[in-house]
């Protein structure tokens, strides 16, 4: 069955290294701009390029949050999507007083009020079951660069849980024309083989995943099936061993994102949580006092 959406909560950067007849060096007279790898939508590569020439600048600053953002789309973790806009929101703004022209430029490449319409509509497609509506609700979201993957990815699942096999390809197929970087397409890409007992495609596909998401727990799963499938037991214990291991690992994780979720959007956990503060203060007090 295609994953419709499994987020990694450790998500390894789509592109880690700049390419190797760029130097790397600070200040380098040869190294890219950023705008080119920002006009690419390559924003890994543009924060990495902002990183060496102004470390720790506004620009930097900005830039990551939008490679952040980009990363949790891919996810599917849409409250660090959020937060990440709005880090990029505050920033932008402080770009504007110091450099117009970056700023301006930025601006125009993320359109931030367009993306906060785009992670809406991803967020709120959940349930729907008629490929026509689904296309109709994730439009803004298919037209934005950030979202557009993810919203061909969303309709390419529906597809596949309808048994239409042929257009779930194509779409994911799209996503990852988009988005070379969309891990969760090309993992969909190996459940469709897979599935059609393909075993050493799907076997190909997930492991091309793991280049881009060395830590997504369902990956090396699927590619432990895979592998168990064309007889490479010994393999395909490993890679389910550590999937297995990995999700421990993704479930501790998620638990305390929901947890620090909980403490900032709900102020009665914020209360209790204060409460329980001040209680274990009072506590470690009075056993000072009883001490002496």
């Amino acid at each position: 069955m295609t994953d419709p959406a499994h987020p990694s909560s450790s998500v390894g950067n789509a592109v880690d290294d700049l390419p190797s007849s760029v130097p790397a060096g600070p200040g380098s007279a040869e190294l890219p701009s950023w705008q080119s790898f920002a006009r690419q939508h390559d924003w890994s590569r543009a924060q990495t390029v902002a990183s060496l020439k102004e470390p720790g600048g506004t620009l930097h600053a900005a830039l990551q949050s939008v490679s952040a953002l980009q990363e949790d789309v891919r996810a599917r973790k849409y409250f660090g999507a959020r937060r990440a806009l709005s880090v990029l929101q505050i920033t932008l703004k402080e770009l504007e007083q110091q450099r117009q022209g970056e700023a301006a430029l930025l601006h125009t490449l993320v359109t931030p009020e367009q993306l906060g319409r785009a992670l809406s509509a991803l967020e709120t497609v959940n349930g729907e079951v008629d490929p026509e509506v689904l296309h109709a609700r994730l439009a803004e979201a298919e037209t934005h660069p950030l979202t557009r993957a993810e919203a061909l990815n969303a309709l390419g699942v529906l597809h596949a849980l309808r048994g239409e096999a042929d257009a779930a390809k194509s779409h994911f197929g799209e996503a990852l024309a988009h988005d070379p970087g969309h891990y969760r397409a090309r993992m969909n890409l190996g459940n469709l083989a897979l599935e059609a007992g393909d075993a050493a495609a799907a076997e190909q596909e997930y492991r091309a995943v793991l280049k881009l998401a060395p830590q997504y727990d369902g990956a090396h799963h699927n590619l432990g099936v895979a592998l168990r499938r064309q007889g490479k037991v010994y393999e395909s214990v490993g890679s389910i061993r550590r999937a297995q291991r990995l999700n421990v690992r993704r479930t501790q994780q998620e638990t305390r994102e929901e947890m620090k979720e909980k403490m900032q959007s709900d102020p009665a956990m914020r209360r209790m949580r204060n409460i329980m503060i001040a209680v274990l203060v009072a506590v470690f007090l009075l056993i000072l006092l009883l001490s002496r």
